[in-house]
Parts: structure tokens; sequence; C-alpha cells
């Protein structure tokens, strides 16, 4: 079975800036290598209504291949970040309604998750992460994403619905998919205040957790814009984002950008 991998295609953003039509690009690419399944791990537009049309033109245009989806903190970027979560729940691929068991062996099994400042270094306050500030900088998500609740709180209701899954296909191989970073390995530490402040808001270690207490085989994440694929702890980590044109990308087309940026696993 061909696993296809991407995240934070960031769509709309890197469609005007380069002057392309982003998910045609993905389109071609998935026309061309057949995938059992795509797994588009966060960040796919901003706000909920442009990614779920993004996932539904995808999926209806490549019935065969199996879409899988968790959110990023831009897809839920609205003024009611809870429903735009619900939103983008009517996509049947969104991993946040459930595990999908790919065969008899192997399962997939996520959701978006959020951060709770335990990869906040020394020298600052909860308070101070809470309120996303560095200098002039303010960390996007505390403009645009609005949840009833704390980022900490918010987070343990992602690990805990994620707990209960794990749990449940404890003894599968499992795939674990988030779209933020599960392991303070995967930082980047420039020993820079003004960037590693901001780190806080990079994930958190509890996801890290379940995935070695639940004995994953694979983790799946982005967020970071930075591309590792490697074996951590005995688990296969995968983290391949496009990221953002012109800045992020090591080639001159998008369309040579984006197939050296989706990776493809088998199971």
């Amino acid at each position: 079975m061909k696993i296809a991998v991407l995240s934070d295609i960031h769509e709309g953003l890197n469609r005007k800036k380069a002057e392309t039509d982003i998910l045609a690009i993905v389109e071609q690419w998935v026309k061309n290598h057949s995938p059992d399944v795509f797994i588009v791990s966060g960040d796919l537009a901003a706000g909920p209504e442009k990614g779920l049309a993004l996932l539904n033109r995808l999926q209806d245009g490549f019935p065969e291949t199996k879409l899988l989806f968790v959110h990023g903190n831009h897809d839920v970027y609205a003024e009611d970040s809870a429903a735009a979560y619900s939103k983008l729940l009517e996509f049947r691929g969104n991993l946040g309604n459930g595990p999908v068991q790919l065969n008899e062996d192997w399962v997939v099994i996520g959701d978006g998750g959020w951060y709770d400042y335990t990869f906040g270094v020394a020298g600052f306050t909860e308070q101070q992460f809470a309120k996303g500030v560095f200098g002039s900088f303010t960390w996007p998500d505390k403009t645009y994403a609005h949840w009833p609740v704390t980022d900490s709180a918010l987070t343990e209701q992602y690990t805990a619905k994620l707990e209960n899954w794990l749990k449940e296909y404890r003894g599968k191989n499992i795939i674990l998919v988030t779209h933020v970073v599960p392991f303070a390995h995967f930082l980047q530490v420039k020993e820079d205040p003004s960037w590693d402040f901001f780190n806080a808001m990079m994930g958190s270690s509890r996801f890290g957790e379940l995935a070695l207490e639940y004995q994953v085989k694979k983790l799946i994440f982005g967020h970071t814009h930075t591309r590792y694929h490697e074996h951590y702890k005995n688990i296969e980590i995968i983290c391949n984002p496009l990221g953002y044109y012109p800045h992020e990308w090591n080639l001159q087309s998008a369309e040579e950008e984006i197939a050296s940026t989706i990776k493809m696993i088998e199971v």
C-alpha cells in the first residue's frame, strides 16, 4: 500500500506569491503516482470553508485514493475556531472523525492538535506565552484563531481524544498524525529569544509521550516548516511541509518543489 504525505501547503498564499495553481500541481502528482492513501497533515488553507472545498475537490477528483487530513492552525482561523473545527469534520477523511483502518494490520489515528507551552524556553511566564507577543511580533494564532478555552486546556482535549483511540487500537501498527510538533528534538533552537520564544507554540511533548507509550510505528506531523524523515526513538518520523514560497522552497518551479516535498512510504 502506497501512502503519500504532505503538509503546510498554504494554498492561498503560495498560489498568490508563486502565481500558479498549487492544488492543480498536487492533483497532477496524484494522477501520475496513484497513491492508495494521501495524508495531508495540516495547513492546507486559511480558514475552514476554503480548506473543505479543496479537500472535496482533491478527493472527488481521485476517488480511488483515500484522502486523510488533520487540520493545522491556519485551517481553523475564524471568529469561532471550534465551529471551524466542526466545519472541517464534514470532510469524511478528516481523522478528527475517528481512526481509519487501512487493512488488518495498519491503522491511522490523528487530529490536528495544539500547544501547551511545554516547549517554552526558560525565562518567560505562562502568561507571556499565552499572550504570544515578543517585541513587535505577535504569534498569528493570537489574532486569527479564537477558541473558547486556553491553549493548555485545548491541548488536553486533543491528547485525551487521541489516547482513547490509541487504547482502542493498542497492538496494531499505528500511524499517528498531528499537525503540531510532538518532540522537542524537532524544534529549531537558535539561542535567539526572538525566535526561541515562539517554540512554545510549536506543539506539545504530550503527543510524543503518547506515541512512545502506545508504540506507534510512524509519526507524521508538520507546522515547523522544516523537513524530516528519520527514525527517532524507534519511530519513523515524517515531516515534509511545502512551506512558504519563495524563501522556504529549494527549487525554482512549483512542480519541482511539490514533487520533491511529497513523501511516499509503503506499508
